[in-house]
């Protein structure tokens, strides 16, 4: 049997933990990852830094992750707070007072019947909308009602779906399935990344003194970047002549008793960027995404 390898992780949050599950996962089938097998996986996160997120929305994939993952659906629902995702309504994109919703369930398709190309052949001015021809997804979202029944196996469903969730919430229901999968968590706090002399990262340092050495290292540290960004000094490439939105506020807003959650999310556009409004279990997660240069702070 060849010598073990070992592959650190820097950074919990969404992204960290999603990682180490997912690599876990993916090395039990082929080498076998956790205690006694050929990799070892170890989470190195520090208590003092929390996570970004309020609410959060995905796409449909994230349902053959959670499935690969071993996931329970009714589990992942109540312990992230999570709430079903057909599509998003966008609101005022087009220009005040418009609306379109872009459904997650594809157009139905048989080789006998295109409705897409039917569609395409009504007069626009009289037409429905495109989602509302080719599936019936829009009309179910609007009516608050599920993609899927409760008798219907795991992360399946009529309709295509994604979900809506707290990010801090969903970050612990992936910890618990990493730990169980053998990675080791570790909470300290990054001091210094020492390099090889030829710039590769040789091990970490904690401030407790701890040492780590790897055989692929991954950060997870979000803006930080610190080992990609403060100790490779990778170059950070700006996008800001193509994307003029780079500030964003976050809220929660409590829901009332007995108000329906929307099973979509709702985008709408302003004049210096646009907001979302995502429904969870108590709780509405929103957010304004803005330019700088056209709105101040």
């Amino acid at each position: 049997m060849g010598a073990r390898r070992n592959i650190v992780i820097v950074g919990g949050g969404t992204a960290g933990w999603l990682t180490a599950a997912y690599l876990a996962k993916a090395l039990k089938t082929g080498l076998g990852a956790g205690e006694g097998g050929r990799v070892q996986i170890t989470l190195l996160e520090s208590p003092d830094i929390g996570i970004i997120g309020v609410g959060e929305g995905a796409f449909p994939t994230i349902r053959n992750t959670l499935r690969f993952l071993g996931v329970d659906e009714a589990q992942f629902i109540r312990e992230a707070s999570a709430t079903f995702k057909q599509g998003i309504r966008f609101v005022d994109w087009e220009k005040e007072g418009t609306r379109y919703f872009h459904p997650f369930e594809a157009p139905f398709f048989t080789e006998e019947a295109d409705i897409v190309g039917h569609w395409l052949t009504l007069d626009p001015a009289t037409r429905p909308t495109f989602a509302e021809a080719v599936t019936i997804q829009n009309r179910v979202a609007e009516a608050r009602r599920a993609p899927k029944r409760p008798h219907e196996d795991d992360f399946t469903g009529p309709l295509s779906y994604a979900y809506h969730f707290d990010a801090v919430k969903l970050s612990g229901v992936l910890a618990d399935c990493a730990r169980g999968l053998g990675v080791r968590h570790i909470e300290g706090r990054l001091v210094d990344v020492v390099l090889t002399p030829d710039g590769a990262v040789d091990h970490l340092v904690t401030e407790a003194g701890e040492t780590f050495t790897a055989d692929l290292f991954i950060d997870c540290s979000g803006f930080r970047a610190e080992i990609i960004g403060q100790a490779l000094k990778a170059p950070f490439k700006s996008a800001r002549p193509i994307l003029f939105t780079d500030r964003a506020v976050t809220a929660r807003v409590p829901r009332a008793p007995g108000e329906a959650i929307e099973s979509l999310t709702v985008a709408t556009a302003h004049a210096a960027g646009w907001t979302w409004d995502i429904g969870l279990n108590g709780v509405r997660g929103v957010g304004c995404v803005y330019s700088s240069a056209h709105m101040s702070d």
